[in-house]
């Protein structure tokens, strides 16, 4: 007998509830998910909680994502990371898992330990720190900062909800665009002479710079 995937399934997990989009055809995807987000005791489920969005092989388009959001916004929920699930491996222990949550304070941060393929697209409400490179095609969006021990070939915003004073750290610092807070610039106007070793992006003044960075 053939499995199927679920279009979708809803866990809760220690740091909230995790939504985890099965494969398959996008509109029956949602479907499922507005009906289980109608069921009489989802409120309840939902309320308070931390939602984090696990979007499977699926690299979801600008519209997809608009959709998603929109549909979840509609029930009140609001997206707390988004990120592809990790490739399909034999199983490891639990505290192994390449995609986790670490509190500092108050803040969560997304530590992923794999390389982002072009497509994903990772969405994260605090910093986000990859143990990997992010290739060309890759993009990352967080409210705080981006760290990347490994090469960032990909786009990058740091402080989406308009904070300049994030930063963007990488080993190898190499993307077409940097976001930072409401600033932008594509890397060869901000880049003069190359850096020897790790280099990091801010805002100084009304511009990004690039810096060494003292990892």
């Amino acid at each position: 007998m053939k499995n199927e995937t679920a279009p979708v399934t809803l866990r809760g997990t220690r740091d909230g509830v995790l939504i985890v989009l099965g494969e398959g055809d996008w509109r029956t995807v949602m479907a499922e998910l507005e009906r289980q987000l109608a069921r009489p005791n989802a409120s309840a489920f939902f309320r308070g909680a931390r939602v984090s969005i696990e979007t499977g092989n699926r690299f979801l388009q600008q519209a997809e994502r608009n959709a998603l959001e929109a549909l979840l916004a509609a029930y009140n929920i609001h997206i707390g990371s988004m990120a592809p699930s990790a490739p399909q491996s034999p199983p490891a222990p639990k505290e192994r898992d390449d995609t986790y949550t670490r509190r500092n304070g108050a803040t969560e941060v997304l530590m992923i330990r794999r390389t982002l393929r072009s497509g994903q697209v990772i969405y994260h409400e605090g910093p986000v720190v990859v143990y990997g490179d992010v290739n060309d095609g890759a993009e990352i969006i967080a409210t705080g900062d981006v760290l990347v021990f490994g090469k960032l070939r990909g786009v990058v915003h740091a402080g989406a909800h308009g904070d300049d004073h994030a930063t963007i750290g990488a080993l190898g610092l190499n993307p077409p665009q940097i976001r930072i807070g409401n600033h932008i610039a594509a890397s060869p106007e901000i880049r003069g002479k190359k850096m020897r070793g790790p280099e990091m992006a801010c805002v100084r003044g009304e511009r990004i710079v690039i810096e060494p960075w003292r990892v």
